[in-house]
């Protein structure tokens, strides 16, 4: 986990800002359209999955919703 104490170093705000130059000219090779950057975003993360180099962490597949109980629908508790 980043300490607040790590982000305020010099060698930080360097990182920060090369990685807010990165997106800046992500956005504008997209037009700063939004459907674009989407898109832009999600066939760059298909190709690295498909490299092997990284790992990715899949989501969960969604569940069954779990039936409340009698405490959370607005009923005091015994």
């Amino acid at each position: 986990m980043v300490k607040r104490e790590d982000l305020l170093r010099p060698e930080m705000n360097e990182v920060v800002k090369e990685v807010r130059e990165m997106r800046m000219k992500i956005s504008e090779k997209c037009g700063h359209d939004l459907n674009r950057l989407l898109a832009y975003y999600q066939k760059r993360g298909e190709e690295l999955r498909k490299s092997g180099k990284y790992k990715f962490a899949d989501p969960e597949p969604p569940g069954e919703k779990a039936v409340p109980t009698e405490s959370t629908r607005g009923e005091a508790a015994d």
